[in-house]
């Protein structure tokens, strides 16, 4: 019971002492080389083997398996190309592509791809020379065979994953700089290939399809029926992403609170309310159905209009010169494009006061708050150095004695 770990912690310290420590990357390049010149002198030996002599028999008590020539060459093909797939033809195709690494290394799973698929044929073969054991070499192929199919399931999802989506996402990015495909392309691929996956395995096994599928169709209804609010807020989040309206990042006006989008879900959207400091998660069939502003297009400049009343005896010339010189003074005001310079309109007269609007142009939409505050501040004191009173409303009461 003590000897056995013993034992065995002392056979793999031999083992790691008789394997080099390290190797180079030049002599692992040099050992996959000779792997694959031995695999393919061996595949060529092979061929001609099977031109002279293309049968062989196993025998065993009470037994004949005729082992032909085609299945070992089958064996050795396969092991070829797999070798020649992890080792050299993949790394050929990042290095033409200009990377040092992959989003997502498909060699592992490309080569169990291969051996998976070479071993099936293999039993294939072996089944047609073979019709006494047919029916347990089928069994052996449809399990390799569902296994090729799982395989090729997840490499396809990887590879679609990793790969189309985000260059179908930069070729639609190049077109609509809004676009929100990414997210649709990734549910609806996924699921297609999945079902593709599914359908392929439960066809190794002889399952009809056409009537797996009525059954899913009524089971869909059913479910359909019972989640509707699930189907619908799925449903909502797709169109918001095709309305292309707003995209993660873009300020909205929502509720009567300023909010900041961080993500579409299937379920929900997550908004970032910057005033209270927290993520308002609002249902998609909710959210579709308001009216929200998007302050952040077409750009990220904001128009803001700050209005100021001043007494009666105010000079309205000198109030617009104050006006101006706050919003010339503050550096996130847009005063250089001529198309956007802050102005200051006489609006009307007024109650109790002459009324102004100063109309200027915010840099940056995510400012709006603080930029508003810092002009009112602005504005008060230097109306104040400026001697001009702000009105307030007043009414004057007129006494009469009731004789």
């Amino acid at each position: 019971m003590f000897y056995m770990p013993l034992f065995n912690r002392t056979r793999l310290t031999l083992f790691k002492d008789i394997m080099p420590k390290s190797m180079s990357k030049g002599q692992e390049r040099y050992l996959k080389a000779l792997v694959l010149v031995f695999l393919l002198l061996l595949l060529v030996l092979t061929i001609a083997h099977t031109e002279d002599n293309p049968d062989w028999y196993f025998v065993v008590p009470g037994l004949i398996i005729h082992l032909s020539a085609e299945s070992f060459l089958i064996l050795i093909t396969s092991a070829f190309v797999a070798a020649a797939t992890r080792h050299f033809i993949i790394p050929i195709i990042l290095y033409v592509r200009g990377r040092s690494q992959w989003e997502w290394d498909p060699r592992p799973l490309a080569f169990w791809l291969v051996i998976t698929k070479g071993i099936a044929l293999y039993f294939i073969e072996l089944s047609a020379t073979n019709s006494n054991l047919s029916s347990y070499l089928n069994v052996t192929c449809t399990f390799f065979n569902s296994i090729f199919v799982i395989f090729l399931t997840v490499f396809l999802l990887r590879i679609y994953l990793h790969y189309f989506v985000p260059f179908l996402s930069k070729v639609l990015l190049a077109i609509e700089t809004d676009t929100q495909y990414g997210p649709i392309l990734e549910i609806i691929g996924s699921i297609m290939i999945l079902i593709f996956g599914l359908a392929e395995f439960l066809n190794q096994f002889d399952v009809d399809i056409g009537v797996l599928l009525a059954g899913i169709g009524v089971a869909g209804l059913v479910i359909a029926l019972a989640a509707q609010d699930t189907l619908s807020n799925f449903f909502s989040g797709i169109l918001l992403l095709l309305d292309q309206g707003f995209k993660t990042g873009d300020m909205v006006y929502f509720d009567g609170d300023y909010c900041i989008i961080r993500d579409f879900g299937l379920r929900s959207t997550k908004l970032y309310n910057i005033i209270e400091h927290v993520v308002v998660i609002i249902p998609n069939n909710a959210f579709a159905s308001q009216n929200i502003v998007n302050v952040t297009k077409p750009d990220r400049y904001v128009r803001h209009r700050i209005n100021v009343g001043v007494s009666y005896d105010s000079d309205p010339s000198k109030v617009e010169e104050v006006l101006l010189k706050v919003a010339a003074g503050n550096a996130d005001v847009e005063t250089d494009d001529p198309t956007r310079k802050p102005i200051v309109r006489f609006q009307s007269f007024g109650e109790s006061s002459l009324e102004f609007v100063l109309v200027l142009w915010i840099k940056n939409v995510i400012k709006i708050r603080q930029v508003n505050s810092d002009l009112h501040h602005e504005i008060f004191t230097n109306l104040r150095k400026a001697k001009v009173v702000i009105a307030y409303p007043q009414r004057d009461v007129h006494l009469h004695e009731v004789s």
